[in-house]
């Protein structure tokens, strides 16, 4: 509920300060100091103290609804204390911070949680290079529309796996087996090719294509096993691309 750096008075920190602001309030009542909340919260010391005061302020990185809680049973308060205060929160129209990480959520809904957690990394941490300022609604529209990239490029890498399965089929090749490592990131690579040059020139693609023919050699295998794979994601993706797949 908060960021590592100082907040500002953008509406994504208002409730945080206001129930930081309630929590002192009920704390003074309680006849109780930083220090003693602090020790009863099980966190002695001046760190302890600082602990409390990060949580009154409303600064506190992560503040969970356990910390709340706690807080709230130390000073003999009940949630009632600062129900007034959530049903403000409830009620209030979102953010345009909270509208874009909505939106930047329902972009990965469909994938496995672990690559959801990629788009929202990515979503979260990638520094865009467009020299130019954005207004809130601008950057909104950029960081929804770069999440759905994201999330449709995770979908596309996962379309080799039923090219992959097929070869190892072939081959009597088991999924554990050394060797199907090595072709599924062939595979990844020889699909991550065939998408970035799909827009290029044919002759370029096919230069970035043929250097693939040496990636067996390069990593001491046998090179016979990843003629078939190649030929299979080849396939895989002329398909898609007369589906309109990419577009």
């Amino acid at each position: 509920m908060g960021s590592a750096e100082k907040p500002t008075d953008s509406d994504a920190t208002l409730l945080p300060k206001e129930v930081g602001a309630r929590l002192r309030q009920l704390r003074l009542q309680a006849g109780l100091t930083q220090t003693e909340v602090a020790l009863r919260m099980g966190r002695p010391g001046p760190s302890g103290k600082s602990y409390v005061c990060q949580i009154e302020r409303g600064y506190m990185p992560g503040l969970t609804f356990n910390a709340v809680m706690d807080f709230l049973a130390t000073c003999g308060a009940s949630a009632s204390g600062i129900a007034d205060i959530m049903d403000a929160y409830i009620e209030r129209p979102p953010t345009i911070e909270e509208r874009t990480r909505k939106q930047v959520a329902e972009a990965a809904v469909s994938l496995p949680q672990l690559k959801q957690a990629r788009v929202e990394w990515y979503d979260l941490f990638h520094k865009p290079k467009t020299g130019k300022r954005e207004t809130p609604e601008e950057q909104k529209e950029r960081r929804v529309r770069e999440a759905r990239g994201v999330a449709r490029a995770i979908r596309w890498e996962r379309r080799p796996h039923g090219a992959w399965n097929d070869v190892l089929n072939e081959l009597h090749v088991g999924a554990k087996d050394p060797l199907a490592v090595h072709l599924l990131n062939y595979s990844r690579k020889v699909f991550g090719t065939l998408r970035r040059t799909r827009k290029t020139r044919p002759v370029w693609r096919e230069r970035a294509m043929a250097k693939l023919d040496s990636w067996a050699s390069e990593h001491g295998l046998p090179p016979e096993p990843f003629t078939p794979m190649k030929q299979a994601v080849v396939s895989l993706v002329a398909n898609m691309e007369r589906k309109g797949e990419f577009d």
